[in-house]
């Protein structure tokens, strides 16, 4: 009697903790499908294996961004998350248009392209290029890429292309070099020959600004500068330093003409299939890597014009206010062309 007594408390102890370990373990799978929790308490989701586009180099500032964003969100996801990064538009055949398009698509994940790419879509896009539509980063940073314009592109991103914007950054203001003088006015751009950027806004500046200029591809141009067929050029200086272009340049403009953004989208399937919860993480990474990009490019300006100074003798010569008022005359009519974006250029410009 004694013994089936012992027998029967053990079933009853057993049956009670087998019980207590099912409450356990419903209470440890609720959530969404996409995420639970771990006995440890923190969270994890299912793990994805995303891809990533972009323009730049291995190196680069864009590459940079996408790497601070790919750092991140492992970090804050625990590891679920990972991305493959392919530089130079490796999965476009280094067409950034169809990087573009297929991240609209969905057959590419996420971009980091500029607003000129997008340009290419949607002409709002290039109104961050027109002539002097910023005098500083105060400016860029206040009206676009913590302002009411990023706001503004954001949302056309959102629902005219069905791609996410989670972060603006910074591709920066379009500097001249060249190998012949100081270019301080208009006049000292008569007769330069000069490679340009290919949007209408580039050439139709400096067309009124008197350049003689050509929009050759940018794999040609440092053997154009090289060989002088190409006196000069115009881009931001990191791309420039990219490409060497120190090496077969004398001088150095710099101003504010022409500015250039980066925006980090998102396959707008994609993002909205994820939980809340990964979305806000999504959202947080995002801005965060291209604040740290950001900060990035504009700190590798400042650092690639002291050692193109110290290490290859170039003249840098900072635009003053008074010269920059006679290129900005000139141009001005460029603006009646964007009478249709006169919402946005209003924006842009603080007076909205």
């Amino acid at each position: 009697m004694k013994t089936a007594k012992r027998i029967f408390a053990l079933l009853l102890s057993l049956a009670l903790a087998l019980s207590l370990a099912a409450c356990g373990a419903k209470s440890s799978s609720s959530g969404s499908s996409s995420s639970g929790t771990s006995s440890s308490g923190t969270t994890s989701f299912k793990k994805m294996t995303w891809s990533a586009s972009t323009a730049g180099s291995d190196g680069s500032n864009f590459a940079a961004g996408l790497e601070k964003f790919k750092e991140l969100i492992s970090e804050k996801t625990n590891g679920a998350i990972t991305i493959n990064i392919y530089t130079s538009d490796q999965l476009t055949n280094g067409n950034q248009a169809d990087s573009v398009q297929g991240t609209r698509d969905g057959t590419i994940d996420l971009c980091f392209e500029a607003d000129g790419v997008w340009s290419n879509f949607d002409g709002n896009f290039g109104i961050p290029n027109l002539p002097f539509m910023f005098y500083s980063y105060d400016d860029v940073d206040s009206r676009l890429i913590n302002g009411a314009g990023g706001e503004y592109l954001s949302n056309l991103l959102d629902t005219k292309f069905g791609v996410k914007c989670i972060g603006i950054g910074d591709n920066g203001f379009r500097y001249i070099t060249n190998s012949k003088h100081a270019v301080q006015t208009p006049d000292d751009l008569k007769g330069l020959k000069l490679r340009v950027g290919g949007s209408p806004i580039l050439t139709g500046c400096y067309g009124l600004w008197g350049a003689d200029y050509t929009t050759a591809p940018w794999a040609e141009v440092y053997t154009g500068l090289q060989t002088h067929l190409y006196d000069g050029q115009e881009n931001p200086i990191a791309v420039a330093n990219a490409s060497s272009i120190q090496e077969v340049q004398s001088y150095v403009t710099a101003w504010t003409a022409n500015y250039s953004c980066m925006f980090m989208t998102m396959n707008g399937t994609l993002y909205n299939s994820l939980s809340d919860e990964l979305k806000a993480i999504v959202d947080e990474c995002g801005k965060e890597a291209c604040a740290y990009q950001v900060t990035l490019t504009r700190q590798q300006c400042d650092s690639y014009l002291k050692d193109w100074q110290s290490k290859y003798n170039i003249q840098v010569y900072q635009m003053t206010t008074e010269n920059a008022k006679l290129f900005a005359d000139l141009s001005a009519s460029i603006y009646d062309q964007y009478s249709d974006y006169s919402e946005l250029i209003s924006i842009m410009r603080g007076t909205k």
